[in-house]
């Protein structure tokens, strides 16, 4: 006996087997916790390509509260996410902000029998609104269909800056068959219809009117252009300015417009005039070439600003100011117009503007009047047309803007129809005038 259990102590066949199964089940389950480990990677970026879908999209709707961003983004994430990972959400949005993380445990294998209930996964998602593009065509009207239309053969292209509306309805920016505009963006509260280069796309943030609050110079002494415009050509026409009776001379003095001595023979330019500003009672009608407006407020008061008959007229550093319901903007096909807003001042940056408090404190008094701006010869606006109870019609048969360097837009409703070139374009500086208002909130970018 002794013999054998020496000869068994020394006998070293087997131990390998032996040592093998002792050290098996530890190969086993480090083996599947590397395997299980590559696959929690894997799902770290499925987590996060669901997480930054969510925040921008959670960022980019505007129509909701912040709580309701923060359920939104949650509901995205679920909506997007592929896997089978129960995640724990947590959403925070401010004002121009959301962030969304995700924890959960990515599922173990064998690893589990050794107590390792899963592989933590987190990630982080943040995402922030952009507001950098400036906004060259607004409508503020609060609702209905086709507020910012595009019709006809009519080719807009405003590659720097973008085109919003306010209208709640699902077709607030509309354009007809075939039309794509192009812009840096195309956004409304409500929706859009139609082409765009980029694509139109909805629930965007109402945009504040960024002139509700300017306020609009008083109307002064009406101006005699009977002492200003060459009587000669002025009494041959039979044809009279805006406000005036064909048959009789305007008596100025008295009225909305202040005192002042004399008589109007008529609201009508001829050619070669400078034109001073100030207020012109019943409003102005340019039929003349080589017409210059002085530096200055020329106030509109009680009637319409028109350019017509192939008139030739020139405005720098002026602001056409429209006071009264029937004070409004009509520049007929074939007009040789380029007016530029004033760089400094109240009304810096302003070409039009419409004083809808004038005579009443309550803007909604005033009905939807037409301002019509025909391109058939050259309309260069550099500066900010605001209507903000009217329509701006934008139409023609030729090129609109293709020399201003910054224009834009804001109205109740904008139209452009016909079949002219709309090029519209933002170079605050190489126009001379402070940055073009409002901006616009219609993307964002992921910051984390």
């Amino acid at each position: 006996m002794p013999s054998f259990w020496q000869s068994f102590k020394e006998d070293k066949s087997g131990h390998f087997a032996v040592q093998f199964a002792l050290l098996g089940l530890p190969l086993v389950i480090a083996t599947t916790f590397v395997v299980d480990y590559a696959s929690s990677d894997a799902e770290k970026v499925n987590v996060k390509s669901a997480l930054d879908a969510a925040v921008i999209a959670a960022v980019n709707n505007n129509t909701l509260t912040l709580s309701q961003k923060e359920d939104y983004a949650k509901t995205h994430f679920i909506q997007n996410y592929s896997g089978k990972i129960d995640f724990e959400l947590t959403p925070l949005a401010t004002s121009s902000r959301v962030e969304m993380s995700a924890f959960g445990l990515a599922p173990v294998t064998v690893a589990e029998t050794l107590g390792i209930k899963g592989i933590e996964i987190f990630e982080k998602s943040a995402a922030e609104q952009t507001s950098e593009n400036v906004i060259c065509v607004l409508s503020l009207a609060p609702s209905g269909e086709a507020r910012i239309s595009f019709s006809g053969r009519v080719k807009f292209n405003a590659p720097t800056c973008s085109v919003h509306a306010n209208s709640t309805n699902p077709e607030a920016i509309w354009s007809s068959r075939g039309l794509v505009p192009t812009a840096k963006s195309f956004c409304a509260t409500g929706g859009v219809s139609g082409n765009y280069q980029p694509y139109g796309k909805g629930d965007c943030a109402p945009v504040a009117d960024p002139y509700v609050y300017t306020q609009a110079p008083a109307a002064g002494p009406c101006i005699n252009l009977g002492a200003i415009v060459d009587i000669r050509s002025a009494v041959n026409t039979t044809t009279k300015g805006a406000g005036a009776n064909p048959s009789t001379s305007k008596e100025v003095g008295g009225g909305n417009g202040g005192g002042g001595g004399g008589s109007i023979v008529e609201n009508l330019t001829g050619s070669n005039v400078s034109l001073p500003p100030g207020t012109y009672c019943g409003g102005l009608t340019v039929d003349g070439q080589n017409v210059t407006f002085l530096p200055g407020n020329h106030i509109m008061l009680d009637g319409p600003l028109t350019f017509r008959n192939g008139a030739e007229a020139v405005a720098d550093d002026v602001t056409f100011v429209m006071k009264g319901e029937s004070s409004t903007l009509n520049i007929v096909s074939g007009a040789y117009v380029k007016v530029t807003a004033p760089g400094t001042g109240a009304l810096a940056g302003l070409v039009f503007f419409q004083d809808v408090h004038h005579g009443s404190s309550d803007a909604s008094a005033y009905p939807n009047g037409i301002n019509y701006m025909a391109s058939g010869g050259e309309l260069n606006i550099t500066g900010t047309a605001y209507f903000p109870t009217q329509t701006v019609e934008v139409a023609g048969q030729s090129v609109f803007g293709s020399n201003a360097p910054a224009t834009s837009f804001i109205a109740y409703n904008v139209d452009f129809y016909g079949s002219p070139t709309i090029n519209v374009s933002v170079d605050h500086q190489r126009a001379g005038l402070p940055p073009i208002m409002p901006r616009t909130e219609d993307g964002a970018r992921l910051v984390e």
